[in-house]
């Protein structure tokens, strides 16, 4: 294969891990907010100081399970997309490398889940009802933002990407 053909393969699988597998890691993120992807107003929980404390506890918690787990996932991506683009891959190797990717996502959103879960059980009623308001905003932001793009354009897209795809792997029968 050459090398602008491996780079097209490579840009093409780049583009559908991007789209596709790193999108669950962000809507962790997102029910979660602590990552910067969205923002949680704790001003509006009216927080006593020891729930403030536990509450920040739980976010640099979370920042570092973050921070710690995102290399090993952008490193195990790279090695994917290594692997995939290939002339001979592996394919047990492939799988492996999925798995543990797979692996390392579904580690982060447990991690979301159980800080989420904790900071629940320090707020009380109230704190909880302005919390999940404050998150289901941000969901529906997030999902207005993504329902804004023009519906017929995205098949279009899609339809690029796959024909773009099919191309580049029949450009090598010929």
């Amino acid at each position: 294969m050459s090398k602008s053909r491996l780079r097209r393969v490579s840009m093409g699988l780049s583009l559908t891990t991007l789209l596709v597998g790193f999108s669950p890691l962000v809507q962790s993120c997102h029910a979660e907010g602590e990552c910067g992807h969205c923002v949680i107003d704790y001003s509006k929980l009216n927080l006593t100081s020891e729930q403030a404390n536990k509450i920040q506890q739980c976010d640099q918690e979370w920042f570092q399970e973050y921070q710690q787990t995102l290399p090993e996932i952008q490193d195990l991506q790279r090695k994917f997309k290594k692997l995939m683009a290939s002339q001979r891959p592996d394919e047990a190797e492939i799988m492996l490398v999925q798995h543990q990717l797979d692996s390392k996502k579904a580690k982060l959103k447990m991690k979301a889940t159980q800080i989420l879960l904790k900071k629940q059980k320090i707020l009380d009623e109230d704190q909880n009802k302005e919390l999940k308001n404050q998150i289901q905003n941000e969901i529906q932001k997030k999902s207005q933002q993504n329902t804004g793009i023009n519906t017929n354009i995205q098949p279009v897209r899609w339809q690029k990407i796959w024909s773009n795809m099919q191309n580049i792997f029949n450009q090598e029968k010929e």
